[in-house]
């Protein structure tokens, strides 16, 4: 359910970068020294640490060899991880829509890269019915449902005192605030 919606969050956020001008500004670092922004050939998108892991300790690349932190970045993933030479990049989003959306705002605005000849691998995972396609498969859905950043229980399988079957994360019924 990530990629469909995932892919329409970029074409917004990419959308944001058309309608600006010039070179993106370098970055200053804290020691007060400038720096020219990364350029990466390709960036890859994840959404949690499953998809993101799986990128990691490759031998042909290290991608933890960099962590840009960028304000504006999910707090669960707040680095943009890059190789050495900056070439690769992965920014991970945190799950939903909206975690996607302002994570990639935040990273394609971020002054310390320059995405302008990057290209982009969203690389996730996702849910399909099985009468639809396999395993395996690729599909885009022409609509989505988006119920936020929560579970959604099938009604039968309900406990009595639930009055929905919509959990938000980080809770264990209705009606709770997720921890923080």
């Amino acid at each position: 359910m990530h990629c469909p919606l995932l892919t329409n969050v970029l074409l917004g956020a990419f959308s944001l970068i058309s309608f600006t001008r010039g070179t993106p500004l370098p970055s200053k670092p804290q020691d007060g020294s400038w720096i020219a922004p990364i350029a990466p050939k390709v960036v890859i998108v994840s959404m949690f640490n499953l998809e993101a892991e799986i990128w990691y300790g490759i031998d042909e690349f290290d991608l933890l060899a960099q962590n840009i932190t960028i304000p504006g970045l999910s707090p669960q993933f707040p680095d943009v991880h890059c190789t050495a030479d900056g070439n690769v990049c992965q920014v991970v989003t945190g799950m939903g829509e909206i975690n996607a959306a302002s994570s990639l705002s935040a990273f394609v605005l971020s002054p310390a890269f320059d995405l302008s000849k990057s290209y982009f691998l969203v690389a996730g995972i996702s849910g399909v019915n099985p009468k639809v396609a396999t395993l395996g498969s690729v599909t885009f859905a022409k609509y989505a449902v988006q119920v936020a950043l929560q579970y959604e229980f099938d009604y039968r399988d309900l406990p009595a005192n639930f009055s929905t079957g919509y959990i938000p994360f980080g809770t264990d019924s209705p009606g709770q605030y997720p921890a923080s």
